[in-house]
């Protein structure tokens, strides 16, 4: 994940080939593992790249949501926020927040499309386009929800444009003003019943912390620049919508990465992530022991089959491969003792003439390798060989047919 802001913001400067970005990569979503300022050709690659609007350049309007057709949910926001706005509603964006539906009052972001539209054409032509646009803060209230009694807030003093800023959120909106001692820039945000004090959580960026203590006359929490982006990333915001929409297919790919950051890092799948690791520890363990049991069995068999073999002909020393070691210890013993083996030569003319006692082969030709012989029947192979094959076959022997020859070799070496 790549989160984006732009280093300075001035509605008059949109998005150019040279402006500055402040960046931050994440590999999982969850924590950073680089950072920087460049221009946008100069910004590392990464499928998901995350816009971070900043604090100035939204603004934010509460309206009662109509029930409406989706495709004029956008002309019928004109009409509601038209008295609310400074700015001709055609000149800005508006977004809904994340869960919003019809009937509930929320808070709609509206920004200069112009603007928007500038940097966001600058970060496609720098072969970055944005996949989400977040801004930095947001009502806290959620879509619809009734104000509490006790309201929490959120300030952060930040620089923006080389100028300290404290932007403020709670319930009752978001504003962001100059951090100075003229004014309190807090006053804006505070809850109309005052019975009882609304609990704040006071953060700030390191180069402007001892600025913002010594107005504020508050103990700041220090958050770099990069682990707010990381924050806002890890909302659920997304300003793209209405005419900046992005297609279905990007949609469809963001879900499936934001999907896929959730399961490997978010702490809400620990669990199941420790479950399946360990389902696929218990699989290998059981493929291994299984593997093993049967190379044990293996090795139990082979070691009898050596065993036989040394116990029928003691002679044999070395044990290489005791089937053919035994057989070939057989045709010494059945040839020592006048016996026929199945390799030699009057072996297979005997089967040959079992197989054809109702009709004799006349044989023409006999070829004889020490291991296969072949007859040669000549024109009349056609007509006997299939009656042959069968009885040959049932009796140990392995029939090969080549034109007018039939091979004979017995079945097992």
């Amino acid at each position: 994940m790549l989160i984006l802001t732009p280093s300075a913001f001035s509605l008059a400067s949109a998005g150019t080939p040279s402006a500055a970005l402040d960046w931050a990569s994440s590999p999982n979503g969850q924590q950073l593992d680089d950072q920087g300022t460049c221009a946008p050709g100069l910004l590392p690659a990464d499928q998901d790249v995350v816009l971070v609007l900043p604090p100035l350049a939204v603004s934010w309007h509460r309206v009662d949501l109509p029930k409406v057709p989706a495709n004029r949910l956008r002309a019928v926001l004109d009409g509601l926020l038209e008295e609310q706005l400074l700015n001709d509603c055609a000149d800005l964006h508006f977004a809904l927040p994340p869960g919003a539906r019809s009937g509930q009052t929320v808070w709609v972001a509206a920004c200069h499309k112009a603007w928007l539209r500038g940097w966001l054409q600058t970060l496609e032509e720098a072969g970055h386009p944005a996949s989400r646009i977040v801004p930095s803060l947001w009502p806290l209230a959620p879509a619809g929800a009734e104000p509490s009694s006790e309201p929490g807030v959120t300030h952060w003093a930040h620089l923006q444009s080389g100028q300290p800023w404290l932007a403020s959120a709670s319930e009752l909106g978001v504003c962001c003003v100059p951090l100075s001692s003229a004014a309190d820039p807090t006053a804006l945000l505070q809850p109309a019943s005052t019975e009882s004090a609304a609990p704040a959580r006071w953060m700030s960026e390191p180069g402007t912390a001892a600025q913002a203590e010594e107005i504020m006359d508050q103990r700041f929490e220090l958050v770099a620049q990069t682990d707010w982006l990381l924050r806002c990333a890890q909302s659920t915001w997304n300003l793209a919508q209405f005419d900046l929409r992005l297609s279905t297919s990007a949609r469809r790919g963001q879900r499936w990465r934001q999907v896929w950051r959730d399961w490997r890092s978010a702490p809400a799948w620990r669990t199941a992530r420790w479950g399946l690791g360990a389902l696929v520890a218990v699989q290998l363990l059981g493929v291994n022991a299984a593997a093993w049991q049967e190379r044990r069995t293996l090795a139990h068999k082979q070691a009898a089959v050596q065993q036989t073999l040394k116990q029928a002909f003691p002679n044999v020393g070395l044990v290489l491969d005791a089937p053919m070691q035994m057989q070939r210890e057989l045709t010494q013993l059945q040839q020592a003792g006048g016996h026929l083996a199945m390799h030699d030569l009057e072996a297979m003319l005997s089967a040959l003439a079992l197989a054809g006692a109702e009709q004799p082969l006349v044989v023409e030709k006999i070829r004889y390798d020490g291991k296969t012989a072949y007859f040669d029947a000549g024109a009349s192979a056609d007509a006997q060989w299939p009656a042959l094959q069968e009885p040959l076959q049932r009796g140990g022997w392995k029939v090969l047919r080549e034109a007018s020859e039939l091979g004979l070799t017995p079945d097992q070496p």
